[in-house]
């Protein structure tokens, strides 16, 4: 890689640690970029690589919490891996200012690459099944459903503390897909197709996938059954 950019000299215990001269070689010099865009481009995509590192293994030890039943714990690290998420998602209002025409420039140098080929996403994709099923476990051990839960939220703290947290999760993965579908909408269309092929509207079919139906499917069921013991006759909807 030619002439990366690289400040400091490596030699203090911060940069040792951090390992920046490392950091920088691992991206293009000024004379490889196709344009003043393409620093951006690239940051934002390793960084998202490592935030992506970060919450797979946040999610995976609340796996491992939620199992060993302490749920605050595992409630900790999910609250703060939708935050993460929700940070990613934040992180996208910088390239949306990208001219399209600008981006295809850099869209060149990826050859057939796709968002859809991060290895941090796909890994990504593998936890909530595994959460969901510590979670269902859980719900076992207590003797209690989902239902149950919501319906007494005071009874199980804990229980109902880590579904809320679950469903803050699901909420900021799906308005994280959303804006990345907004994103690709903007700069380079919805009704074109990806370098592999793939329509660019596919993205927002998944932008509305739940990972935890279920999670949210109660709600309807909580304001039914709220409603059809303290509603009175002939009241509102709602």
């Amino acid at each position: 890689m030619a002439n990366p950019v690289i400040y400091g000299d490596g030699s203090t215990d911060y940069e040792k640690y951090i390992r920046t001269q490392e950091l920088y070689r691992l991206q293009k010099g000024p004379g490889e970029w196709a344009n003043e865009e393409e620093l951006l481009f690239q940051t934002i995509h390793q960084a998202m690589e490592l935030w992506l590192k970060v919450v797979i293994q946040h999610l995976e030890q609340s796996v491992a919490w939620v199992k060993a039943d302490k749920l605050r714990d595992a409630t900790r690290f999910i609250k703060r891996s939708a935050s993460m998420i929700e940070f990613l998602g934040d992180s996208l209002k910088f390239p949306m200012s990208l001219a399209p025409w600008d981006y295809h420039k850099i869209r060149m140098g990826l050859g057939k690459g796709s968002g859809q080929e991060s290895p941090g996403f796909n890994k990504l994709l593998e936890t909530p099944e595994k959460l969901w099923e510590a979670y269902a476990a859980a719900l076992k051990k207590h003797k209690k459903t989902i239902d149950e839960i919501h319906q007494d939220p005071h009874g199980l703290p804990d229980l109902f503390e880590l579904t809320i947290a679950m469903s803050e999760l699901d909420q900021e993965l799906m308005h994280w897909r959303y804006r990345h579908f907004q994103l690709v909408k903007r700069i380079i269309g919805d009704a074109v197709t990806s370098l592999k092929g793939i329509p660019a509207s596919a993205l927002e079919k998944n932008s509305n996938m739940a990972f935890f139906p279920e999670i949210w499917s109660v709600i309807n069921r909580t304001t039914n059954a709220y409603n059809a013991k303290y509603r009175p006759q002939g009241g509102g909807a709602y």
